[in-house]
């Protein structure tokens, strides 16, 4: 099948579709199909530095970025991916369309309607609850000039999880207008994949490397938290779950990888502060390639409190290198985390996160076991070409 992603950005700064979006690609052409990804070139509120006159091809997939303008580094609108799409999605059998409130759906929707090409939308966790109570005027006007139609007109819908489905289902663009007969859109669950890399055996090197340059860390038991510094991470409840249990003790160290929204570390730093453990906490900001990997080998247990996640790839990252996790019961990968009995699952508190991470941190046997346990699960479950093969289904469901 000749197969078209359409995503925004794969900017790293954003994490989510521009790490899942390429090693789906990757791995669909692995299974023989041809894959090409439209996106544009924003990145914050300037661009990356890719070549936007000629396609880049990265372990055979066709990557062609469009120059794009992002408002406050948010909503991304990009003219030269409004012609292309126009011009091109005709080529292709289905195309693969992620996010809601984005130009980029937008535009791919329009253009595959036109041009008589099945899609599947994606909303990416966009559609919890938690996520559409925010700027909510915007996020309306959206829906109603252009979401709705995006949607309600797409052949089908795809969802990571079942949870991220369950709360996604209320939303107006899910909704049948009132006398049609039309036949709703079909809904599939599909997980994200992991990389095979995560299941390899960790370079002892790049470990190192990572010890020498945080040295806090030494004879430390490290809470790892990895992803962006953003307001809905839950990182108000971490931080004062982890002040709960490191101002008893001297023994912990708590490691913060990833970017920040503009502004947030500084609030980050507040409430550390405020916890008496700043001087207990190592900012790494965005860990790339081997560190991703060596820092999982430092950490003693995973920990994400989110308010939203629509599935929780660090989590599963975090879980496929031998990792205990202790998350929120809002990241939907919850019910999966249970019953691999992977980690612990809580609510959005600091009390019961603080008593978790003691729990895990006071227990070696148990963390091992956790550990074990979820590296298993993940094996067995989210390889990407188990993931990819699904996803090869979905898409001749599309096209039969």
């Amino acid at each position: 099948m000749r197969i078209l992603q359409v995503v925004c950005t794969l900017a790293p700064r954003y994490g989510g579709p521009a790490v899942a979006c390429p090693e789906l690609s990757r791995e669909l052409v692995r299974q023989g199909h041809q894959v090409s990804i439209f996106t544009s070139n924003c990145d914050g509120s300037g661009n990356l530095d890719v070549p936007l006159d000629r396609p880049v091809i990265k372990d055979g997939v066709e990557v062609r970025y469009y120059h794009g303008w992002s408002r406050l580094g948010k909503y991304m609108f990009s003219p030269g991916l409004w012609r292309a799409l126009g011009e091109n999605v005709a080529k292709f059998d289905v195309a693969q369309v992620w996010a809601v409130y984005s130009f980029s759906t937008t535009a791919a929707s329009y253009w595959c309607r036109k041009r008589g090409v099945p899609y599947i939308v994606f909303p990416h966790g966009s559609l919890d609850p938690y996520l559409r109570r925010r700027n909510r005027p915007r996020k309306w006007i959206y829906t109603k000039l252009f979401a709705e139609r995006d949607y309600r007109k797409a052949p089908a819908v795809l969802f990571n999880t079942s949870e991220e489905m369950r709360l996604a289902s209320d939303w107006s663009g899910f909704a049948r207008p009132n006398g049609s007969n039309g036949a709703m859109q079909k809904r599939f669950v599909v997980p994200i994949g992991v990389d095979s890399k995560w299941f390899q055996e960790p370079n002892a090197a790049a470990v190192a490397r990572l010890r020498g340059r945080y040295p806090a860390l030494a004879g430390r038991k490290v809470v790892l938290y990895m992803g962006r510094l953003t307001f809905k991470k839950g990182l108000d409840i971490l931080c004062r779950a982890f002040a709960k249990i490191a101002r008893e003790r001297d023994d912990l160290h708590m490691l913060l990888a990833g970017p920040a929204d503009e502004g947030y570390e500084q609030k980050v730093r507040g409430w550390l502060a405020d916890g008496g453990v700043l001087e207990k906490t190592t900012f790494a900001g965005l860990m790339e390639a081997e560190d991703r990997f060596a820092v999982m080998q430092l950490a003693d247990v995973f920990a994400l409190s989110s308010y939203t996640e629509n599935f929780g790839q660090a989590v599963a990252e975090a879980m496929a290198s031998g990792l205990p996790v202790v998350i929120s019961d809002q990241v939907n990968i919850w019910p999966e985390v249970l019953k691999a009995d992977a980690g612990l699952v809580v609510p959005c508190d600091a009390d019961a996160t603080a008593q978790a991470l003691r729990a895990v941190v006071n227990d070696p046997v148990r963390r091992r076991q956790m550990g074990s346990n979820g590296r298993r699960w993940v094996a067995e479950n989210l390889p990407w070409d188990n993931v990819g093969a699904q996803m090869v289904h979905v898409y001749e469901d599309l096209v039969k």
